[in-house]
């Protein structure tokens, strides 16, 4: 046991018997709610002490923290075999080693944000690293960057060391850790020279192996190396990202009634890959098939896909659904699959409704110089009786002249060619009584909804210069801040300038990668094989665009760390 820890013993005994009031660590009642995160406000060895040869250490909290935390919130690199064993004096926890340490070697112990204090559970803002040197000098390597993704939290950042080869990251632990703060930012400190392998891993069975399919991951962009040239590297960054190499697959079949079969998939799918022959039914007791005549998404469920049918089913008989070729949004193939499922003799007796108007913007706001946008109905329909059901007129009663296609069986997107007036209203009438369903169910009734075109002075705009030594296949993207699916992306010119135009006020980070591919998408990188991120930089303000205000010299430099 360390001296400190016996001195703060006799300590803690002296208290105990002169104040025993003191005992009671129960939070006064009344006050304010504690919203003050704990902190560590010192730590055993100092921060750099070297030819340390002790097998304990020790941190004290600025108060009373939750202990069994503290297993999930300490990490030592270079990673031990063995767990460390912790004990506790009132704010203090004392670690000590199970494995010894290794002679002349740079440690670095990671106090993470999983611990909370008692009083109101609240989370440490940013990992605590104390670094230490078994030996007469500290290595002073350090690695820093960022997370840029939604729910990241608790990511811990893989590094491992390469100078002898790759590493199998799905068996391998690392050789050090880190682990984000609450704004996505780690830092490694007191690494040797060498070159690295790094990975941001959010670690859901925090078995510290990336499991694909349950953890998220990130690659770094290239190999790291620290010389004595180049003690320092920053903005190793990253987006987490789900590796999928599973083929999708069907979760449930319901027969809702004799029309309608809801099957519900484990992921989205792409939907621009499905049609009625990539599904039937076969009926095992005849050996009779019968096909799908419609199908359309559920709103309920992202999931979900109905199906439908004309034929009556035999309720006494066994069915089963074929379902083959499907994909997922990540390509990957579902050749065949044939559940069950119960027949209903339930009659559909429900018409068809219009249930929404979907538009690029808010509610059912249009551009008025491309106007386009979607009419979402409750069921399929016989696409091949719907002409001239559908018409688009100004407020004076000027007949606007569209295109429509059909993305699924119950979904509509409807197109003019024509610029509309900026600014005003524009009725949209729908002939329910050509929309027919399977079961021929139909309403005789037109509905009139309004859309409006946007103001033509509502929009602003951005735009800047990329600094990159070489300017082939750099893209900049625009995304609205908390709404990571909405996004523009244009292609830098051969001088790097860019510029997005009419874009809608609000708050915008604007990011730019390296299209290494030339494929016009980001890409995440591959584990197996190895295959780097592509390089990408993070404009570091937020951008605040007003009506008629364009934001410009918006820079972007690979070259700055």
């Amino acid at each position: 046991m360390a001296k400190r820890q016996i001195t703060n013993h006799l300590i803690l005994i002296l208290l105990i018997f002169t104040f025993v009031k003191c005992a009671n660590q129960i939070s006064p009642p009344g006050g304010e709610v504690d919203k003050i995160p704990p902190t560590i406000i010192d730590a055993y060895p100092e921060n750099g002490t070297t030819n340390f040869n002790e097998n304990e250490i020790e941190f004290s909290f600025s108060e009373y923290v939750n202990k069994r935390n503290i297993n999930e919130a300490f990490f030592i690199s270079p990673i031990m075999e063995n767990n460390p064993e912790f004990s506790w004096t009132n704010k203090t926890v004392y670690i000590e080693f199970q494995d010894s340490l290794k002679n002349n070697t740079t440690y670095s112990v990671v106090i993470g944000t999983e611990i909370t204090d008692v009083n109101n559970n609240n989370k440490m803002e940013a990992p605590f690293i104390l670094t230490f040197s078994t030996g007469n000098k500290i290595d002073s390597g350090k690695i820093s960057g960022k997370i840029y993704s939604d729910n990241s939290d608790g990511t811990l950042i893989f590094a491992y060391k390469v100078d002898t080869g790759l590493v199998d990251i799905y068996k391998e632990k690392p050789t050090y850790i880190s682990q984000i703060s609450d704004k996505g930012i780690y830092n490694f400190n007191g690494l040797g020279n060498g070159l690295y392998s790094l990975f941001a891993v959010k670690d859901e069975f925090k078995d510290l192996i990336y499991n694909v399919g349950d953890d998220k991951i990130g690659i770094a962009n290239s190999f790291l190396k620290l010389d004595e040239a180049k003690k320092e590297i920053k903005d190793v960054n990253f987006f987490l990202n789900k590796e999928d190499t599973l083929a999708p697959n069907i979760q449930a079949v319901t027969m809702t009634d004799k029309n309608h079969i809801v099957v519900e998939f484990n992921e989205p799918l792409d939907s621009t890959k499905i049609n009625v022959k990539n599904f039937s039914i076969i009926d095992s007791t005849t050996n009779s098939k019968f096909a799908i005549g419609h199908w359309f998404k559920t709103k309920s469920k992202k999931n979900e896909y109905v199906l439908c049918i004309s034929d009556s089913l035999n309720e006494e008989n066994e069915f089963y659904l074929h379902a083959n070729n499907i994909y997922d949004v990540n390509q990957n193939k579902l050749i065949l699959e044939t559940p069950n499922f119960i027949v209903s003799t339930k009659p559909d007796t429900n018409s068809i409704k219009l249930e929404s108007i979907k538009t690029e913007f808010d509610k059912t706001t249009i551009d008025y110089l491309s106007p386009n946008f979607h009419l979402i109905f409750s069921d399929a329909f016989d696409t091949s009786k719907i002409s001239n059901s559908i018409k688009l007129f100004s407020e004076d009663s000027l007949n606007i002249p569209i295109n429509y296609s059909i993305v699924n069986g119950a979904q509509i997107k409807i197109e003019s060619g024509l610029k509309l007036e900026p600014s005003k209203e524009y009725l949209v009438n729908v002939d329910l009584g050509k929309f027919i369903d399977i079961a021929q169910n139909k309403t005789d009734t037109v509905i009139v909804k309004k859309v409006s075109t946007i103001g033509e002075l509502d929009f602003s705009g951005a735009s800047g210069l990329i600094r990159h030594d070489s300017l082939r296949n750099i893209n900049v993207v625009i995304q609205k801040v908390g709404f990571a699916n909405q996004k523009i992306q244009v292609k830098a010119d051969k001088n790097g300038k860019f510029e997005f135009e009419r874009l809608l006020p609000a708050k915008y980070l604007v990011w730019s990668f390296v299209d290494t591919d030339s494929n016009g998408i980001f890409s995440h990188g591959n584990i197996s094989p190895l295959r780097f991120s592509e390089p990408f930089k993070f404009y570091p303000d937020t951008l605040n665009l007003r009506p008629r205000w364009p934001v410009g010299d918006i820079e972007i430099d690979f070259s700055k760390n």
